[in-house]
C-alpha cells in the first residue's frame, strides 16, 4: 500500500508540474498513472479532468468528472464541471441535474456565489426553470441583494401563473413587495394578476452576476485581480466572516427544523427552501445550542469578544461543528493567554478555505508569542503558501502548493534565531495588512524577471533566502536593463547580485535566459547543465527535469542534455517518460541520417517498454520508427519482421496490413501478398470504407500493373460498388495477362466472368471464347 501511495503522489506532483507548465498532454498522462495506483481518487479524477478538458477531450473530461463526482458526492467541483461540460457539449438536458446539485452543495459551503453561477447555468439553457429561479430569488434576497431578489421573485410568479397556480403567484408577488415595497415592476405584476392579465415570460438572456467581495466568496476565487481586494487585512476580513456565518447559521435553521427568517417560498414548490445546515452540527441541534449561538453573534456584535468566546464554546459543546466558531474561539483565546487551546481551536478551522489563511498566521503568531520559533516560522510560510496559490488559477494553485514543500523543508532545519524572526516579520508585514492581495502580487513583480522562458518562483523561495532584500533591489535593476533589452547590462548586475547569493539558483537561471537572449548558446547551455546538476544533487529532480528540457528547447541537438533527461528519469522511477525521451533521442539522430544509432536507441527503448509494461501504443509507435530505418535501409525482410509484429500487437491496423502487403508484393510473395490484401479488404468492408480500398488497389495495379491478383481484386471491388463497365475494363486486362502467360483456361475463365456482366459487345467475347475453347 505504501509503494502504490508514494507512487500516486509522485505521479499527482509530475502532474501538476506539467500542468503549471501548460503542458496538459502530459499532465493528463500522468494523472492517468496516478489513478492507476488509486482508481477512485477524488483529486487525482478531479485533475486528470481538467487536462482532458484543456486537451479539448470534452467527452473523456466529462466522464472523470462524472466519476469524481460519485466518489466525492459532496464537493460540488465535480457536479459543476460536469454541468459546464454538458452546456459545452450541447447537452442542455444534461445540464440542470448537476448544475442544481452543485449549487446546493456550493450553498452548504456558504459559497453564495459559485452557488448562483451554478443556477445562471441552467437557465442559460432552460429560462423557465421554476427551481432555479426561485432559488436564486431566496440567495438574493438573504445576500441583501434586494432589486435582484425582487426580479427573481416575479420571474417565479410569471412562471407558477402559466403554470395555472395563480395563487401562489400572488404570493410571490406579495413577497416581492415585502422586500421593495416602492419597486414598480412588484406593483404593476401584482395589478395585472389582480385583472386576470399574464405576467411576461422570462427572457431569455445571460444572467448578470454581480460582483461578490470575500465574505461571499467561500473559496479561493478562479483568479485575483485586484480589484478583488478587501480592505481588511484577512484576519479582520475573516473575523466579518465568520460573525456572518454564525448569523446565517441561526438564519438557517432552528431547533425544529423551521426557518426561523419566516423566508417564504412559493406554496406548493417544495424544492424551494433554504439549505440544509445540518453539516455544520455533530448531532441534531436543539433549542440550548440556538440559545447559545443567538448570544454569541449578539456579542461579537457589541464587540464583547470573551463573553461570545464563552457563549461559542457552550454551543460547541452541545453539538455545533462550524469553522466559524473554532476560529472566533482561536482568535480569542490566543489573547487570553489560553494559547494551547487556541492553536487547537484554530488547527480545526484549517479544513475550510475561507479560514485558513487567516487561522494559519494566527497559529503561527500564537507559537511565536510562546517562542517556539520553529513551528512559528514553519506556520508563516504555510500561510505564504495558501497566499501565493491563490494568486493564481484554480489549475496552477495545486503546483504552487506544492513548490512550498522544500521551503518549508529547509526552514524546519534552520537554527538561527535572528533569521526565524526576520522569516517572521517579513510574511507578518507582507499578508497581514489592507489590500494585501495587491501587496502580494507586487511583491511577487519585484522579484520574477521580465524575460521570456523563466518560471515562476514561490515568494517564500525569495524571503525565506538571508539575502534576500539584497536579491529583490538586483532584481528590479535587471528588469529595468531586460525591458530597454539591454541584456549585457542585465547580465552585469546578475553577475553583481550573485555575489552575495551564490546558491539562489534561480538568479543562475535568469543568467542563462539572458545569456540566451544575447545569442551565447553554449555558454547558455553551459549554465543550465550546471543548474540542472545541482539541482539533482540537492534532490529536486523536478527542477532539474525542467532545466533540462530548457537545454533541449534551446539547443535540440544537446545530446548530452538528453541522455542527462533521460538518466534522470530513470533515477527517480518515471520510466514512461524516460521511454519518451529515448524515442525522441533516436528521432535525432535519424535527422542525423545516423540510421544506425537512431535504430540502437529505438530498439533500447523497445525493450524497456516491453519490460514494464508500456501501452501497446507505445510499442507500436516505436516498431513504425524501426520499420521505416529498415525500408529506408532496404532491408524488406527485417521490415516485413517488424510489421507483421506490429500486426500480431495491434490486429486491425490497416496501416501495418498495407505495408504488408506492399513488402511482399517487392519479395515475390504474390500468395502471401494476396492473402493479407483479403484480410484487409475484409476489414475495410466491415468499416463501410469500399472507396478507400478502391483507391489503395488502384494504386497497387499502377506500380505493379503486372499483378494479376491485384487486377482481379481491383474488378471485384468494383462490381461491389456497381461499378460494372470498370470491373470489365479489369478482367479485360486479366485476361490479356493470362493469355500472355499461356494461361488459356485460366483467359477463358475471367472471360465468362465478363460475359456474366452482359458486356454491350457480349459476341466479340462469345467469339473469343469459342476461338480459344477450339484452339485447346
Amino acid at each position: 500500500m505504501a509503494e502504490n501511495q508514494d507512487r500516486f503522489n509522485d505521479a499527482m506532483n509530475r502532474g501538476h508540474t506539467a500542468a503549471w507548465d501548460q503542458d496538459w498532454q502530459e499532465a493528463a498522462h500522468q494523472y492517468q498513472k496516478a489513478l492507476e495506483e488509486r482508481p477512485d481518487d477524488p483529486i487525482g479524477l478531479v485533475s486528470l479532468g481538467l487536462a482532458l478538458f484543456e486537451l479539448g477531450s470534452y467527452d473523456d473530461s466529462l466522464r472523470y468528472y462524472s466519476k469524481a463526482s460519485k466518489v466525492a458526492p459532496e464537493d460540488p467541483l465535480a457536479y459543476d464541471k460536469a454541468a459546464q461540460l454538458h452546456e459545452l457539449l450541447g447537452d442542455t438536458q444534461s445540464v440542470v441535474s448537476p448544475a442544481l446539485l452543485a449549487s446546493e452543495l456550493y450553498l452548504k459551503q456558504g459559497n453564495a456565489a459559485k452557488s448562483i453561477e451554478c443556477l445562471a447555468r441552467i437557465i442559460r439553457v432552460d429560462p423557465e426553470n421554476l427551481r432555479a429561479h426561485s432559488r436564486l430569488a431566496l440567495i438574493f434576497e438573504r445576500t441583501g441583494r434586494k432589486q435582484q431578489a425582487v426580479t427573481e421573485f416575479l420571474v417565479v410568479a410569471s412562471l407558477l401563473q402559466h403554470n395555472g397556480d395563480s395563487e401562489d403567484a400572488q404570493q410571490a408577488v406579495a413577497h416581492a413587495l415585502e422586500i421593495l415595497p416602492g419597486s414598480i415592476e412588484a406593483q404593476q405584476a401584482q395589478a395585472s394578476l389582480s385583472e386576470g392579465q399574464p405576467l411576461p415570460r422570462p427572457i431569455p438572456v445571460e444572467l448578470i452576476l454581480p460582483r461578490v467581495d470575500r465574505s461571499e466568496e467561500k473559496t479561493k476565487p478562479e483568479t485575483l485581480s485586484r480589484t478583488d481586494e478587501s480592505e481588511l487585512d484577512p484576519i479582520a476580513e475573516t473575523h466579518e466572516l465568520a460573525v456572518s456565518d454564525l448569523a446565517n447559521l441561526i438564519f438557517d435553521q432552528s431547533p425544529n427544523g423551521a426557518d426561523p427568517g419566516n423566508q417564504i417560498a412559493p406554496r406548493g414548490n417544495g424544492d424551494v427552501q433554504e439549505m440544509n445546515s445540518s453539516i455544520y452540527f455533530r448531532t441534531r441541534p436543539d433549542a440550548k445550542l440556538f440559545i447559545h449561538l443567538r448570544r454569541a453573534v449578539d456579542l461579537l456584535s457589541q464587540s464583547s469578544k470573551g463573553a461570545a468566546a464563552d457563549e461559542l464554546e457552550k454551543a460547541v459543546e452541545l453539538g455545533l461543528d462550524h469553522p466559524a466558531a473554532y476560529f472566533q474561539l482561536g482568535a480569542v483565546r490566543s489573547k487570553e493567554d489560553r494559547l494551547e487551546s487556541a492553536i487547537r481551536y484554530l488547527q480545526r478551522a484549517l479544513d475550510d478555505p475561507a479560514y485558513a489563511l487567516a487561522s494559519r498566521l494566527l497559529i503561527a503568531r500564537t507559537y511565536r508569542y510562546m517562542d517556539r520559533l520553529s513551528e512559528a516560522s514553519s506556520n508563516y510560510l504555510e500561510a505564504l503558501r495558501l497566499a501565493d496559490a491563490m494568486l493564481l488559477p484554480d489549475e496552477h494553485s495545486d503546483v504552487m502548493l506544492r513548490m512550498y514543500s522544500p521551503i518549508i523543508e529547509a526552514e524546519s532545519k534552520r537554527t538561527d534565531p535572528q533569521e526565524k524572526n526576520q522569516l517572521c516579520d517579513t510574511i507578518e508585514d507582507l499578508l497581514v495588512r489592507p489590500g494585501w492581495q495587491s501587496y502580494l502580487l507586487q511583491a511577487r513583480g519585484d522579484f520574477q524577471i521580465d524575460v521570456e522562458g523563466v518560471p515562476s518562483i514561490p515568494i517564500g523561495e525569495l524571503i525565506s533566502n538571508p539575502q534576500g532584500n539584497r536579491i529583490v533591489e538586483s532584481v528590479r535593476q535587471i528588469n529595468q536593463y531586460a525591458r530597454s533589452s539591454h541584456w549585457r547590462s542585465a547580465m552585469e548586475e546578475a553577475f553583481f547580485a550573485i555575489q552575495f547569493a551564490p546558491t539562489y539558483l534561480p538568479l543562475h537561471t535568469y543568467m542563462g535566459e539572458l545569456l540566451l537572449k544575447q545569442d551565447h548558446l553554449s555558454e547558455a547551455v553551459e549554465k543550465f547543465t550546471a543548474i540542472a546538476k545541482t539541482y539533482r544533487a540537492r534532490g529536486e529532480n523536478g527542477h532539474a527535469v525542467k532545466i533540462l528540457q530548457r537545454i533541449i528547447k534551446s539547443a535540440p541537438m544537446d545530446l548530452g542534455a538528453r541522455n542527462q533527461l533521460i538518466s534522470l528519469h530513470e533515477e527517480v522511477g518515471n520510466v514512461d517518460q524516460a521511454i519518451e525521451e529515448k524515442i525522441n533521442l533516436a528521432g535525432v539522430f535519424y535527422n542525423l541520417a545516423d540510421l544506425s544509432r537512431a535504430r540502437d536507441v529505438y530498439l533500447d527503448a523497445f525493450k524497456v517498454a516491453q519490460n514494464y509494461g508500456s501501452s501497446n501504443e507505445t510499442k507500436v509507435r516505436i516498431l513504425y520508427h524501426l520499420a521505416d530505418i529498415e525500408l529506408q535501409s532496404l532491408d524488406w525482410k527485417h521490415a516485413e519482421e517488424i510489421y507483421s509484429q506490429i500486426q500480431s500487437i495491434t490486429p486491425n491496423d490497416p496501416r501495418s496490413t498495407k505495408k504488408l502487403i506492399e513488402i511482399k508484393i517487392r519479395l515475390g510473395q504474390d500468395q502471401q501478398a494476396q492473402h493479407e490484401l483479403d484480410e484487409y479488404i475484409s476489414f475495410m468492408v466491415l468499416n463501410q470504407d469500399l472507396d478507400s480500398v478502391l483507391d489503395y488497389v488502384g494504386n497497387l495495379v499502377m506500380e505493379y500493373p503486372d499483378r494479376i491478383f491485384l487486377r482481379d481484386k481491383k474488378a471485384t471491388i468494383h462490381l461491389e460498388l456497381g461499378q460494372k463497365s470498370q470491373a470489365i475494363e479489369e478482367y479485360d486486362k486479366v485476361g490479356e495477362l493470362l493469355l500472355d502467360s499461356g494461361d488459356r483456361k485460366g483467359a477463358i475463365e475471367v472471360i465468362e466472368k465478363i460475359l456474366a456482366l452482359n458486356p454491350s459487345n457480349r459476341d466479340q467475347y462469345q467469339d473469343l471464347v469459342n476461338q480459344l475453347s477450339e484452339e485447346k
